[in-house]
């Protein structure tokens, strides 16, 4: 092969690989798809206004939650410049207060169903 035939041969070989990057792409997003489909397969199925009203239920119980710091566990640090600054902060007791809130938030817009099982016997 000649100078000339090899270039080609190497443009060539670039067109295919770049087809066959984009459609390696394709392949990659339909199986992401897909897998996400599979996943939400036995999944309850909300509807647009269900999922607004826990989106809402969520934000007003986050909006009205009182974090009390004095339940929170801080670490305090002495920075370079001897400000003071917290280093971490634990807030977990308080997670679950919030936890608690949303909860009740939800039960006052839904009724939790009965399982079938149960309603069979």
């Amino acid at each position: 092969m000649d100078k000339v035939q090899l270039e080609n041969r190497v443009k060539e070989l670039t067109v295919l690989i770049e087809e066959a990057s984009g459609n390696v792409k394709n392949l990659v997003a339909e199986q992401a798809a897909f897998t996400k489909r599979l996943e939400d397969l036995n999944k309850p199925k909300l509807s647009h206004a269900q999922m607004d009203e826990i989106q809402h239920a969520v934000e007003s119980a986050c909006e009205t939650f009182d974090l009390d710091v004095s339940d929170c566990e801080l670490e305090l640090e002495l920075d370079y410049d001897n400000r003071v600054s917290v280093n971490n902060l634990d807030w977990s007791r308080c997670q679950e207060d919030l936890t608690e809130s949303i909860m009740n938030r939800l039960e006052k817009v839904f009724a939790v169903a009965e399982d079938e099982e149960k309603n069979v016997e």
